[in-house]
């Protein structure tokens, strides 16, 4: 895997990850100018190599958010942050893509502890408890909205992308045992996801 090129998909998760991407949603501009620092060859415009170019930057989203699986949660139409699989893709890619885009940064630590309270909050919820006491996963949609912080009428689309950022919450606090109440509530409710 170490000879794999980098692609500028790959250049935006990195930017993304070194941005603090794993903790919090982060800005797509931020993200970009972040990556065209990390790879102004490729990422610059042709006649004005000192510029990103918005296209090339856009496109590297675009291709970052069609990979299988998903590694990109959304927050609007802006804001972005790594899946668990997107987090997981980083640590098996970590050496090829530090050593390729030679970037002496260090990951800052998350400005806030959001990540940790929302996972405590689910930790604390009836249908966690339930769960971890008797493996039984609610049926009652209401709960999980709850733990989710949407409504229980909430669309599909919503209630997917608020399980995804919940899990990627999970994984990057270490808390395992919220991450495999989430897969099983995803595995097991599937309609409302």
């Amino acid at each position: 895997m170490t000879n794999e090129p980098v692609t500028n998909s790959d250049v935006f998760l990195w930017a993304l990850y070194e941005l603090g991407g794993a903790e919090t949603f982060i800005d797509v501009e931020a993200v970009f100018i972040r990556a065209f620092k990390l790879a102004p060859l490729r990422l610059s415009w042709r006649t004005q190599p000192d510029l990103p170019d918005l296209k090339k930057c856009s496109k590297a989203l675009r291709d970052a958010e069609g990979r299988k699986p998903k590694l990109l949660v959304k927050q609007g139409p802006e804001m972005r942050r790594l899946t668990v699989e997107g987090q997981k893709w980083i640590e098996n890619n970590f050496d090829r893509l530090a050593e390729s885009l030679s970037s002496d940064r260090v990951v800052q630590a998350p400005r806030t502890r959001v990540p940790a309270r929302l996972v405590n909050e689910a930790l604390q919820s009836e249908a966690f408890r339930l769960w971890q006491q008797s493996g039984v996963v609610t049926d009652e949609k209401w709960r999980v909205a709850e733990i989710l912080r949407c409504s229980p009428d909430s669309s599909r689309t919503v209630f997917h992308e608020r399980l995804e950022t919940l899990r990627s919450a999970a994984y990057a606090t270490g808390r395992l045992d919220a991450l495999a109440f989430l897969d099983v509530l995803a595995k097991e409710r599937t309609a409302w996801f």
